[in-house]
């Protein structure tokens, strides 16, 4: 199966961004971000956007993707809810999960395509 580019793109340059959004409050450490693709067990592509923001809130975690949930000011709340549509739509799987030393991990698998 060959992913859409386009749309995978989008799911990409989301979380990319949020990721920014969320290190935009941060003082006193480095505001990093990490973005990662490897293989994923067997059959399986991992790309991961790792941030150094402020993290996520453990009681709105079940929220996150619902669309129109949103922790920002000026969001729609429509992001997360596009990009989990989008992974899904291409048989992967996005999850977030809170960073050990601050921030927030997403990730999503998609199935390899075979040569």
């Amino acid at each position: 199966m060959w992913g859409h580019r386009v749309q995978l793109q989008q799911a990409i340059l989301n979380l990319v961004m949020n990721g920014i959004e969320a290190m935009n409050p941060v003082t006193g450490r480095p505001r990093d971000l990490r973005i990662r693709a490897e293989r994923h067990g067997s059959g399986e592509v991992l790309v991961a956007v790792q941030d150094a923001g402020i993290g996520l809130d453990p009681q709105s975690m079940e929220r996150f993707f619902e669309p129109f949930y949103t922790t920002k000011p000026e969001g729609m709340g429509m992001g997360l809810h596009i990009c989990r549509s989008i992974v899904e739509r291409h048989g992967g799987r996005l999850v977030a999960a809170p960073d050990p030393e601050g921030g927030t991990r997403m990730r999503f698998t998609l199935p390899a395509a075979r040569a």
